[in-house]
């Protein structure tokens, strides 16, 4: 009998931890990186496209070295 309360409490502590694991990783952001950014700095127009595919007025490549695509409203 003390062995199944053992075991019982081991299952339950076993449990409480998996699942603040899994809340942990819940509240993590995804962070997506995208190395190239909508075209700039070589393709100033592939921002301009992506700025009007998203309701924008205009997009152009801004800030250092135009790596930024940056759009107008």
């Amino acid at each position: 009998m003390k062995l199944l309360a053992l075991a019982f409490i081991f299952v339950l502590v076993a449990g409480v931890l998996v699942r603040a694991s899994q809340e942990d990783k819940a509240e993590v952001a995804h962070v997506r990186v995208r190395r190239w950014g909508f075209g700039c700095p070589f393709n100033q127009r592939a921002c301009h496209r992506h700025c009007r595919s998203i309701r924008r007025r205009a997009g152009y490549c801004a800030g250092l070295l135009k790596q930024t695509c940056t759009c107008v409203r």
